[in-house]
């Protein structure tokens, strides 16, 4: 169990792999969800990935034990993936790295997040709505979450996904919207 606070710091050249192996660690929960073990199954995120977007890590005791993913995209930040290490989860280091995402996105001056995830798990959906995030407007789908989404179409049952955001004020989206 951690019990230190964690620190919140960027991405170090080389932590990749170690990035690769917290996302299959968290995605081992999926495995007692019927329906979901394709996700288990899956590939973890590709290296390159963590060279396109920017990542921050949680880190408590000296090992990496959580991190974000993301990349401006239409007007927002994009969380591409967040994860956290089982026998770390439920200590809010999920919801620390989503609040660092949200002073990224400001001090980038970006409308604010978006995301996409699956419906129902807890640590999905429910999670992230209790963070603040909504059902994003079709309308506000910009081109760029468009083409995520329709890769993920190539391989995901896009019925039980759902795509969030969480606007920097009420009212406010992406500035380019089809």
């Amino acid at each position: 169990m951690i019990h230190r606070s964690p620190m919140l710091r960027p991405l170090r050249q080389g932590e990749a792999e170690a990035m690769r192996r917290i996302e299959t660690a968290a995605r081992g929960r999926y495995g007692s969800l019927a329906g979901f073990e394709g996700v288990v199954a899956a590939p973890a995120i590709a290296a390159e990935r963590f060279l396109v977007g920017e990542t921050l890590v949680a880190e408590a005791g000296g090992s990496a034990v959580g991190y974000v993913l993301m990349q401006p995209l239409d007007g927002l930040l994009y969380v591409a993936n967040i994860a956290v290490l089982p026998e770390a989860s439920g200590l809010g280091l999920g919801a620390a790295l989503i609040e660092a995402a949200r002073g990224r996105s400001r001090a980038l001056r970006l409308g604010g997040l978006m995301l996409t995830t699956f419906r129902t798990p807890p640590w999905n959906g429910p999670w992230f709505r209790r963070l603040g995030f909504s059902p994003m407007p079709p309308e506000r789908i910009g081109p760029g979450l468009a083409a995520i989404l329709d890769r993920h179409a190539s391989f995901l049952d896009m019925s039980r996904r759902e795509t969030l955001w969480s606007p920097a004020r009420p009212g406010q989206g992406a500035g380019s919207a089809r």
